[in-house]
């Protein structure tokens, strides 16, 4: 390899790592916002009752779906794209957004009784699943953009830019 495909290996890896960096916070803020809006729907559910929260987890459930279908689509596609050797893991994060549906669907039903208690236990029961994903997504993020980003077998970066 010449100096001059070296230089540009170098500069294509950093400016792909910043960006991923930049994804990462910006996947971070969402969740941060996400947990704003679950709250809600657990301060409606306490306060009014089930039905009362039906609008709040509306506006959380479209939120959460929308994220969640941004990251199927655009996001993982793109990491395995970086990262092959990752494909069980965003396999697996992708089969926590289905049962992440299921609970949503759930959760929808219980409001629409006006149940109070398994509204709850529900609502909790989505609560430790998400904290969980979240988690993981983003420890598997924080690697990807702290270790060699394309499957090249390393990274010039490890001088801690």
């Amino acid at each position: 390899m010449s100096r001059m495909d070296s230089g540009n290996r170098l500069s294509d890896d950093r400016g792909l790592r910043m960006r991923m960096r930049g994804e990462e916070r910006r996947i971070s803020s969402q969740h941060r916002q996400l947990e704003d809006l679950f709250a809600r729907v657990l301060g409606s559910v306490e306060a009014g009752g089930p039905r009362k929260a039906v609008s709040d987890f509306l506006l959380f459930q479209t939120a959460l779906e929308a994220h969640m279908s941004v990251e199927e689509e655009i996001y993982f596609p793109a990491l395995h794209g970086l990262r092959n050797d990752m494909g069980d893991e965003l396999a697996e994060l992708v089969s926590d957004h289905e049962l992440i549906r299921s609970l949503l669907s759930g959760i929808r039903r219980e409001l629409d009784s006006d149940e109070i208690d398994p509204a709850l236990r529900t609502l909790d029961e989505l609560a430790d699943r998400v904290n969980r994903h979240e988690d993981r997504e983003e420890a598997l993020l924080a690697r990807i953009t702290e270790g060699p980003v394309a499957g090249f077998g390393g990274s010039v970066l490890d001088d801690g830019d």
